[in-house]
């Protein structure tokens, strides 16, 4: 009995042996740590800031606002200026309108006189134009009288009845009645073509002009008109250009007065560098954050097992109080003193590990697991090589231990 548990003692010594021995062959690191990248959030313009995430820690999703910044004492000159030229423009285009609407009144006016006086003038040269015809009329009447007296006047005196004055006096009558006839139908000419030409809104005369001065103030009125068209359109386009000018500067304004803060990817929050209700300037660092989508394990190692790494090699991480292993891959080799590595993480190394050599790795198993996907902080151990208590899990694993 004693020998057995000789035999057993011997076998327990040889096997704490062999797992010290072989995982210090095996090659592991001297510490590990889950850490991942960090995002600082910058105040884009200036102002008072309130934050609506007051925890460190609280953990936050894709475009969550986390705070808002307000400027009451931006300066709005540009806007009120802007605003107070379009309300002089649109004082422009109202007093236009008011006076487009005066001379268009004017306007009906003269064409209702001109109207009128066309209508009167017509009537008159319609009316000389049968006084015309009358005379006419009449003349032929005379002509006909004239031309019967020359023609009894000339059978006497060639009988020798009449005397030659007689003869002389009823040609002359003749002649005078053949002019008056064709004065007459002169006259009736004329009249005619003024009549036509007044309907047409032409008016020929001796002691007036080709138009009433109705007409040609309308004439005038019409002119004013299109000078007023054409000053209303460029008061228009300087009116939407003023709208354009005016939106734009709206958006700067309320761009630079006020600004809601979110983060583009889920993260937790590491550290407040502003206190809520401080005044802050633009650009100033507000908020750090942990990005959670870029967890890795950082660790050092020593010199000798450093030489035998290379990137993309498989290890093995495991965390300190758990006794899972998960797949690892090497990403990084960051040599000796890689302080500068570490700017942007969220765990800075320590003393002891800047005196070894670092190695970053990810661990995809680790990334996608709900528990540790952002357990940024925790720490373990990374093995390079199998080991026996790695071959020891896996075995257990196997029968469900």
């Amino acid at each position: 009995m004693k020998r057995i548990r000789i035999i057993l003692g011997a076998i327990l010594l040889l096997g704490g042996l062999y797992i010290v021995v072989g995982e210090h062959l095996s090659g592991t690191s001297a510490d590990a740590t889950i850490n991942a990248g960090t995002t600082v959030l910058r105040a884009p313009v200036e102002g008072q800031i309130e934050f609506t995430i007051r925890n460190i820690g609280a953990r936050v999703s894709d475009d969550e606002t986390v705070a808002r910044i307000t400027d009451e004492r931006f300066d709005t000159a540009r806007l009120i200026d802007l605003e107070r030229a379009r309300s002089s423009l649109e004082a422009d285009l109202g007093r236009i309108k008011a006076q487009v609407a005066a001379v268009g009144e004017a306007r009906k006016v003269l064409q209702a006189q001109a109207k009128d006086y066309q209508e009167g003038r017509i009537r008159q040269i319609q009316a000389r134009i049968a006084e015309a015809q009358a005379t006419q009329g009449s003349a032929a009447a005379r002509l006909r009288e004239a031309e019967s007296a020359l023609k009894r006047t000339t059978e006497l005196s060639d009988r020798g009845v009449q005397t030659a004055i007689t003869l002389d006096r009823a040609k002359a009558e003749f002649d005078v009645a053949k002019q008056e006839i064709e004065s007459s139908r002169a006259r009736a000419n004329y009249l005619t073509t003024e009549l036509s030409s007044a309907q047409n809104g032409v008016f020929i005369g001796d002691s007036y002009n080709d138009a009433p001065f109705s007409t040609q103030r309308i004439r005038e009125f019409d002119l004013r008109l299109a000078e007023l068209a054409a000053e209303t359109g460029q008061i228009n386009l300087r009116l939407k250009q003023s709208a354009e000018q005016i939106s734009a500067e709206r958006l700067r304004v309320n761009r630079l007065t006020s600004a809601d803060l979110n983060v583009q990817q889920p993260g937790i929050v590491w550290n407040f560098l502003a206190s809520n209700g401080e005044h802050v300037n633009r650009g100033q660092d507000l908020v750090k954050f942990v990005d959670c989508s870029s967890v890795m394990v950082t660790a050092s190692v020593s010199e000798s097992l450093y030489a035998r790494l290379k990137i993309a090699m498989p290890a093995q991480f495991r965390l300190n109080g758990d006794s899972r292993v998960f797949n690892a891959t090497i990403t990084r080799l960051g040599g000796s003193g890689a302080s500068s590595l570490y700017s942007n993480l969220a765990i800075g190394p320590s003393p002891e590990h800047l005196t070894r050599f670092d190695v970053t790795l990810t661990v995809p198993e680790l990334a996608n697991n709900p528990e540790l996907a952002c357990s940024v902080g925790r720490t373990g151990r990374v093995i390079f090589s199998g080991g026996p208590l790695a071959s020891m899990r896996q075995a257990l694993g196997r029968f469900g231990f």
